[in-house]
């Protein structure tokens, strides 16, 4: 019977930049993203106690982690836009996206508040980059030299991030009662869960500063209660659909696999005829993966006949 033995994968840099390895090679872009989110929670701590400057943007004023935090996005690239199953879904939340931010540009100008405007815009992706990128990493990357679990370390890692997020100073001068941090608690759930399933950052910080502007808004009075819920409706169910569930194994940086769950490297995969695909983690555990497994590009395939 013919069959593809396993096939060793080469050891893929972690697309999800929410899986940071401690042992990553020196000078790899890994350390690099660790190094960045490391420095980027240190002056967001520095911020919240007041050791540190604001920057000012349009009519508000940003912690200055906004600054690392933007070269952490740099050094992350592409891998920020996240992974989507669904490409109609993620190119219609992308034109939502872009038609609707210019209309609110235009409602915000009128009432003379466009530094408002771009100032909620850049604290959104701010608070995306910090609170569901560089706070988790730190976090997890903590959790996994004291022999955490990598999945379980990522998942802690937004835990407590999202919950540093909800009890930030802002956050808590809007929440006069338990009911009134129900939504903060319910965002930062919601985005978390996102990050974790496709590593999407951007779109949830597009998304986040879709859900400020209309909030604002309605505060003002120029946007019905109603209008704002459909907005809501729209922005985030459609950023679910299209992020709520990517493929399990993807392709990584040199053309290895990926397990997106995890964030590790797929070391061994086995493609018995007649059997489901298998793949073999880095850390040993073997699963079976549905569906078919994502181009492989460079990586090798070797025959072998069983006796």
């Amino acid at each position: 019977m013919l069959y593809h033995e396993p096939i060793a994968v080469p050891s893929a840099m972690a697309a999800d930049p929410h899986s940071l390895a401690a042992d990553a090679p020196p000078g790899s872009r890994r350390r690099l993203v660790l190094a960045m989110a490391l420095f980027t929670t240190v002056i967001e701590i520095a911020s919240i106690a007041k050791l540190v400057p604001t920057i000012p943007l349009g009519s508000l004023d940003l912690p200055l982690s906004a600054i690392p935090a933007l070269g952490l996005a740099v050094a992350c690239g592409e891998r920020l836009l996240g992974r989507s199953n669904i490409r109609g879904a993620a190119i219609g939340y992308w034109v939502l996206v872009a038609t609707t931010l210019p209309v609110l540009a235009i409602l915000f100008a009128r009432g003379g508040r466009f530094g408002l405007f771009v100032g909620l815009l850049g604290a959104s992706v701010s608070e995306e980059l910090v609170y569901r990128l560089a706070i988790p990493a730190v976090l997890a990357t903590i959790l996994r030299a004291g022999r955490v679990n990598p999945g379980r370390a990522r998942i802690a890692g937004l835990a407590l991030a999202g919950l540093w997020f909800v009890l930030l100073p802002g956050h808590r001068e809007q929440m006069h009662s338990v009911a009134s941090a129900v939504p903060f608690a319910a965002f930062a759930l919601l985005a978390a869960l996102l990050v974790y399933r496709s590593g999407s950052v951007l779109p949830m910080a597009f998304g986040h500063a879709v859900v400020n502007m209309l909030t604002v808004l309605m505060w003002n009075e120029e946007v019905a209660a109603d209008a704002r819920g459909m907005g809501l409706a729209c922005i985030l169910g459609l950023l679910v659909v299209a992020y709520g569930r990517p493929r399990r194994i993807t392709v990584a940086d040199d053309g290895g696999l990926l397990d997106t769950r995890t964030g590790l490297s797929v070391a061994l995969i086995d493609l018995r005829d007649g059997l489901p695909a298998a793949v073999t983690l880095t850390n040993g555990r073997t699963f079976e993966v549905d569906g078919l497994l994502p181009n492989r590009g460079h990586v090798p395939e070797r025959q072998a006949l069983l006796s």
